[in-house]
């Protein structure tokens, strides 16, 4: 129980590889508050954290939406008083030649996967300013691989949040908040990459190949390693990174 104590925020814990980073992170003892749109999908999701003795608070939300973002973020301190942890790793999928996508298709991407990192982020930054400590982990991807046709718009913003990563893990070290990025290392075998990716018989990833990074990366101290990009793979392989993260 190494989060005994500790207050998660996952931001797209409804499904796929926010899901599984949540149940993983609840088997570590953290108290998890599980944000997403689907109030159904994440009843599901804290029903099996409950059964694990653990407490977990459902926050509906919209990370599109500045608003509905704070509502989280009140309900967590009216709850627990602290946030420790954010896990930014709502997602969306689009995969169109690019002739056939539109304004608002791609302003849809872009909003939930780089704006919506941004409104969760900076809403949960005075808690963690105060407390002067705070890990904030971003889902990124394994950009290298998914660069094919289809996915500029997700591409693009994933480029996005990446280039966020960076430059606000050296705006906030100061503070002792501690920002990284982490992917699975390729394709995931989530329902998401199925229905976007169909000819993908073979090579999937298991979800939970990015739960032991992202477990190590919450339990950092402040003004720990930020800035980086995990890949969740290879840091299973090499044991930390070689010795950087343990």
């Amino acid at each position: 129980m190494r989060l005994e104590g500790q207050v998660v925020i996952v931001a797209g814990a409804s499904q796929g590889l926010g899901r599984t980073i949540a149940l993983a992170l609840a088997e570590e003892g953290a108290s998890l508050v599980l944000a997403a749109r689907n109030a159904q999908a994440l009843s599901a999701v804290a029903s099996t954290i409950d059964g694990m003795g653990r407490d977990a608070l459902v926050a509906t939300c919209d990370v599109r939406d500045p608003q509905s973002v704070h509502h989280v973020v009140e309900r967590t301190l009216a709850e627990w008083g602290r946030i420790d942890v954010l896990v930014n790793s709502a997602g969306a999928a689009l995969r169109r030649p690019i002739a056939e996508i539109s304004a608002a298709d791609w302003d849809d991407v872009h909003a939930t996967l780089l704006k919506g990192t941004f409104l969760m982020t900076q809403a949960v930054l005075p808690t963690m300013i105060a407390a002067k400590r705070g890990n904030i982990i971003n889902l990124h991807a394994p950009l290298d691989k998914i660069a094919v046709p289809g996915f500029t718009a997700y591409t693009a913003a994933k480029y996005g949040v990446e280039g966020l990563t960076k430059t606000l893990a050296k705006e906030l070290r100061r503070y002792g908040i501690n920002v990284n990025g982490v992917h699975p290392g390729g394709f995931a075998d989530t329902a998401m990459v199925r229905t976007a990716v169909p000819e993908l018989k073979q090579g999937l990833l298991d979800p939970a190949t990015i739960t032991p990074a992202v477990v190590a990366l919450a339990l950092q101290p402040a003004r720990g390693l930020s800035g980086e990009t995990i890949d969740a793979h290879a840091w299973n392989t090499d044991q930390g990174l070689g010795g950087g993260l343990q």
